[in-house]
């Protein structure tokens, strides 16, 4: 089974798979279980011990960066030594369609069907660099190159509170 993301763009978009739109797989799924609370409002008196702390009926959680990393895993025709013309599109679409480009909007629902964790309010903050991996295997009389190319994509949390599930 491979560990795809769901991801859906506001909450009327049209939930798609990262494996069948993009061929791209999940390696690491870093949603949080844990969490950090928002600092709570203080005053330190000069003249009184400890510190005078307003403790609120319900503490509210910090938002947080989740770092995914990511593969993608193709094959092309041996054209060349470093073929990676087709991990680049794929790769380059699914950026441009994380950041918005097109019309769709940035802001993510991400759900990961292996760790059953998922969470609204999410946006693209960072993608690193891809680090390709070209094999070489023969189909019949044809050399095709089997490219692996995996990358770290940083996404903003900003509703850490709220599960979520996404279904195709």
């Amino acid at each position: 089974m491979e560990s795809y993301l769901l991801l859906k763009k506001g909450s009327d978009g049209e939930v798609v798979n990262s494996f069948t739109r993009w061929g791209i797989v999940c390696c690491k799924v870093p949603f949080k279980i844990g969490c950090k609370t928002k600092s709570l409002a203080t005053h330190d008196w000069a003249d009184e011990d400890g510190e005078d702390t307003y403790i609120p009926s319900q503490l509210r959680y910090e938002s947080y960066d989740a770092e995914f990393e990511f593969a993608y895993k193709g094959e092309e025709l041996a054209l060349n030594a470093m073929n990676l013309g087709l991990a680049m599109v794929q790769i380059g679409s699914f950026k441009n369609w994380l950041c918005g480009r097109g019309g769709t909007g940035a802001s993510l629902s991400i759900y990961s069907p292996f760790s059953r964790i998922g969470r609204q309010g999410c946006y693209l903050s960072s993608l690193s660099d891809e680090a390709p991996c070209v094999m070489s295997k023969y189909h019949g009389s044809n050399l095709y190159h089997e490219n692996v190319v995996t990358f770290k994509a940083t996404f903003r949390v900003t509703d850490p509170a709220t599960d979520i599930v996404l279904s195709e």
